[in-house]
């Protein structure tokens, strides 16, 4: 009776499995440009890709619908032939389908890549005998690492998609953001995804179709998986904590991630990136050292004066950037004009970045802290993983001269990069985020607050202030109206600015009016604070340039991105910042900075007392006035990368052991020396 039961279960998995294929091979040619395309109206077939999704059909019907009674033991070699084959397989689908295109198995075959194709293969094998452990069933283990895998290719591909920046192990902190942020792309898979989930789809059913077969039963179970279990944490632990990975040639490339995904594979490039996750104390630190170096920055600091305490405005405006300025490409009317036309008591200039396309919160980071991420791991977001307490800023600086409001405003939910926790933690006072405030849809561009709605929000926080106080007042601003993607349409958002049509691209359009937009809120501001009699201070600034594709930013460069070599590739982390006074400041043109410097270049323009750190920050400045984790540009124009031998490696030590001092030596913070 039981095997009756057993017999028909299998008949069901069996068909149910030949509909699921027949009906993802269908879906292929419903879809136009997959398999076929019309072009003139002539109708074409694409030969290799019909070929090769026929191919996955027949294979996936014949294992679905034929089955031959053998063996008991035959079966149980069976199904640990496929137990042990499922890595391969799935590694095979994986890089078929990887963020970059067939890549790592598609290559002119070398040792090279035959020796990281075999570290991919140990890490999934890795992860099936961990399944197996836990699962005690080859099956099931086999089952889940095809599923786990298949999630993971499609993750990999999307956060690439919509950030045009691989997956990090790093971005799995900001989960909790990503998931507020989703409604606004487009989840359209590739032929090469498509044919990724029919290949493991089909393998899966090859998987249920084995036999249960347990290779350990009860005190050697025990034992075995008492032992994996100990052999994992050492591995683990000489994986993240030793040079290990230095000694073996396996390195991620933090400059242009995409290639070390090309070079690596997708899970290799994936688990090396934990290990950058780690903070190492810096060479010859000590609470001591730290001191030392500070206590000329004391000094200084005590002998300055300082010659207004105006109120502070600061913007950090989403995916504001300039294309125009950094590469010459034509629209139909100015982007910009109100940015470019203000010249009177304006300092303007250039910002770059920590990253490309995403990661707004290490922008703000810098800004807010005068810390930069170019001594902290690749992709880590310090807000979700380093403050454990509290860490001095602009913040907890301009409270101890007596400022108000010490406000934070972003039109976004809090939870987004930790922030509600995060900015308490560096000294706000208050934070004002989407769930506090009133508004209407026609304060929204796209699904988003306006920048027109933003400012509005600033000026009534001002107002109230004021009618509290006379004291100087202080707020921090992030936007969210021009937050990526731009491939979604929508019918009340009008795009009057059109882009020259060799160049085309219809996220780009939508990008360009979005800044028009902000062009025309940030002139609204402008004009208020014109006629407010109160000395006040702006500085406004783009956190990182917009995702838009490749392809576009290859046609306005005139080159491939894998071409771009040294200071070149900066360009794609520039974006343009303006401090500018409603009172007499001195004017000051094209300026290259990086976030970590612009609080103390705002508050030296305005005439603020600087901070002995901040006092530090402005000798450092001279020397290299660009330092990003991207590289730097001295005084000179020369550009370095960080973590290669350079003329300024001694004072990079200094910041070093400071900023280690700051976020991760609590017991020990300089006191006083960082606000």
């Amino acid at each position: 009776m039981e095997e009756k039961k057993q017999q028909k279960k299998i008949y069901w998995i069996r068909y149910v499995g030949a509909v699921i294929v027949t009906a993802v091979y269908l879906y292929l040619w419903s879809q136009e440009g997959i398999l076929w395309r019309i072009s003139k109206g002539k109708f074409t077939i694409m030969p290799k890709r019909t070929t090769i999704s026929t191919v996955f059909l027949f294979l996936g019907l014949y294992g679905c619908l034929y089955r031959k009674s053998i063996s008991e033991k035959k079966e149980k070699i069976r199904t640990t032939v496929t137990f042990l084959l499922t890595p391969v397989v799935i590694l095979f689908f994986v890089e078929f389908a990887n963020i970059s295109g067939p890549n790592l198995l598609w290559r002119k075959i070398s040792l090279y890549h035959i020796y990281k194709t075999g570290w991919n293969l140990i890490w999934l094998w890795i992860l099936l005998f961990l399944l197996y452990c836990i699962t005690n069933s080859m099956k099931l283990s086999g089952f889940l690492l095809s599923v786990l895998m298949a999630v993971f290719s499609l993750v990999c591909y999307y956060v690439d998609k919509f950030r045009r920046v691989p997956l990090l192990a790093s971005d799995l902190t900001d989960v909790g953001t990503a998931m507020t942020v989703m409604e606004n792309y487009n989840y359209s898979l590739r032929f090469y995804d498509v044919i990724m989930l029919l290949g493991i789809t089909v393998w899966c059913l090859c998987i249920l179709r084995t036999v249960k077969v347990k290779l350990f039963t009860g005190k050697k179970r025990l034992m075995a998986v008492s032992g994996f279990a100990a052999g994992l944490a050492v591995f683990g632990w000489v994986w993240m904590y030793t040079p290990i990975t230095q000694i073996i040639h396996l390195k991620i490339n933090t400059f242009l991630p995409k290639k070390g995904y090309k070079n690596n594979g997708t899970l290799l490039n994936f688990m090396i990136s934990f290990q950058v996750m780690v903070v190492e104390k810096p060479k010859g630190y000590s609470a001591e050292t730290a001191e030392e170096l500070a206590e000329p920055y004391r000094e200084k600091a005590q002998l300055q004066t300082a010659d207004a305490a105006p109120n502070v405005i600061a913007i950090m405006d989403e995916a504001f950037s300039d294309l125009q300025g950094i590469w010459d490409f034509e629209t139909s009317e100015e982007i910009m004009p109100f940015f470019h036309s203000l010249k009177e008591d304006t300092v303007r200039g250039h910002l770059y970045v920590p990253y490309f396309g995403a990661q707004t919160a290490n922008t703000e980071f810098e800004f807010l802290t005068g810390l930069t991420k170019a001594f902290l791991p690749i992709g880590a977001t310090p807000y979700q993983l380093y403050l454990s307490d509290s860490l001095p800023s602009l913040n907890t600086a301009l409270a101890r001269e007596q400022y108000q409001g010490i406000l934070a405003l972003h039109p976004y939910y809090e939870n987004g990069y930790n922030r509600a926790d995060a900015y308490e933690k560096i000294g706000f006072r208050d934070f004002i985020s989407l769930e506090d405030m009133e508004y209407e849809d026609s304060d929204l561009v796209r699904t988003f607050v306006s920048d027109d709605k933003d400012v509005d929000m600033i000026i009534e926080e001002y107002e109230a202030a004021k009618k509290e106080s006379d004291e100087s007042f202080y707020l921090f601003n992030v936007t969210m109206q021009n937050l990526s993607g731009y491939e979604l349409k929508y019918d009340y958002f009008e795009e009057p600015i059109t882009i020259e049509r060799a160049l085309y691209d219809e996220e780009a359009r939508q990008y360009v009016n979005l800044i028009r937009k902000s062009d025309q809120a940030l002139e609204k501001l402008v004009s208020y604070f014109r006629e407010v009699d109160e000395p006040t201070i702006l500085v406004f600034f783009g956190d990182h340039e917009p995702s838009l594709p490749d392809t576009f930013y290859e046609s306005i460069m005139g080159k491939s991105l894998s071409d771009m070599e040294g200071k070149e590739i900066l360009k794609r982390y520039q974006t343009p910042f303006l401090i500018w006074a409603n009172y007499d400041i001195e004017e000051q043109e094209g300026i290259e900075t990086s976030p970590n410097y612009l609080s103390m270049l705002m508050k030296k323009a305005a005439g603020m007392k600087l901070t002995p750190f901040e006092c530090f920050l402005e000798d450092l400045y001279e020397e290299i006035p660009v330092l990003t984790v991207n590289g730097m540009v001295d005084k000179e124009g020369n550009y370095y990368q960080i973590k290669k031998k350079n003329p300024y490696q001694e004072r990079l030590l200094e910041y070093q052991i400071l900023e280690y001092n700051t976020i991760f030596d609590m017991k020990n913070r300089i006191e006083g020396f960082f606000d």
